[in-house]
């Protein structure tokens, strides 16, 4: 059957619209706020605000430094304050699994309770697919820059003022950290319309992500010429990003756009082919 997708604008901006008003003003979206809320906190005070402090000590820093070295992990200096290094680093390392779990329900709880039929009377598949998509990287763009805007009002606080730097790195870590995430978002949509809850969604993915990775592993073993495959896996320019910083990051960029292309096609498809 041809794939003729077909996408309705001012849907996309509803649905989209919709998915920040289930996080702001229902019961569900503020227990998810106080959530993260309550995880940052910890991330910030116990793990952001502690090693910055503890690298203000000239032992621990000299340490750190011959550390960072041996790692080869020196642009991370480029960063300007210890709380954008460790912000850096927690957020690329955690937060791809836990959009696994906060991107899982895009459109399956919709096929469970009907809701998925009722709106297709008014809008297409593709048009709901796709807005909720964007409402989810909507959303994850909001709690991003509210994360950063508490870590620099905390090195602000250790500085005394705000130096306007900073500025420039937050958007870059920001923007970079999006991207790095895009994947993840699309790989959860294809799954949750594959599926009719949001834990058969997360447990699709941990599963097939798991034999994925044991069989390419398994390939490259039989066969090491074929280990170009591994860098192909959502999350693979990770480790790159880790020894970069600044705009050179995003040299790194078009693996995860492409992948999240690639992930929305065959989403669409799955979404026009499946049966409400």
């Amino acid at each position: 059957m041809q794939f003729l997708p077909s996408f309705q604008p001012n849907a996309i901006y509803l649905i989209a619209r919709f998915e920040i008003h289930r996080l702001v003003a229902t019961p569900r979206g503020w227990f998810a706020l106080a959530a993260f809320a309550i995880v940052w906190y910890a991330i910030l005070r116990y793990g952001v605000f502690q090693a910055a402090a503890q690298m203000q000590n000239p032992d621990i820093q000299q340490f750190l430094l011959q550390g960072i070295g041996m790692l080869g992990l020196n642009q991370l200096l480029a960063w300007g304050q210890p709380e954008l290094m460790v912000f850096w680093l927690i957020t690329l390392t955690l937060l791809p699994f836990g959009v696994i779990f906060f991107a899982s329900d895009q459109t399956c709880s919709d096929r469970a309770r009907g809701t998925l039929r009722f709106l297709t009377l008014r809008t297409s598949r593709e048009s709901i697919f796709i807005g909720r998509f964007v409402g989810q990287v909507t959303v994850q763009l909001l709690l991003l820059c509210a994360a950063m805007l508490a870590t620099l009002g905390m090195t602000a606080y250790r500085l005394g003022a705000m130096p306007a730097e900073l500025v420039l790195p937050a958007i870059q870590i920001t923007l970079n950290v999006l991207i790095v995430l895009s994947p993840f978002t699309a790989m959860m949509a294809l799954a949750s319309a594959l599926v009719k809850s949001n834990r058969m969604a997360i447990s699709l993915v941990i599963v097939g992500g798991g034999v994925t990775i044991g069989l390419l592993g398994y390939l490259v073993y039989l066969e090491p010429s074929l280990q170009w495959l591994l860098q192909y896996l959502p999350g693979a320019q990770i480790g790159s990003l880790y020894r970069s910083a600044g705009w050179s990051t995003l040299d790194f960029a078009g693996l995860p756009l492409m992948q999240t292309l690639v992930l929305l096609c065959i989403g669409l498809l799955v979404m026009k082919e499946k049966n409400v």
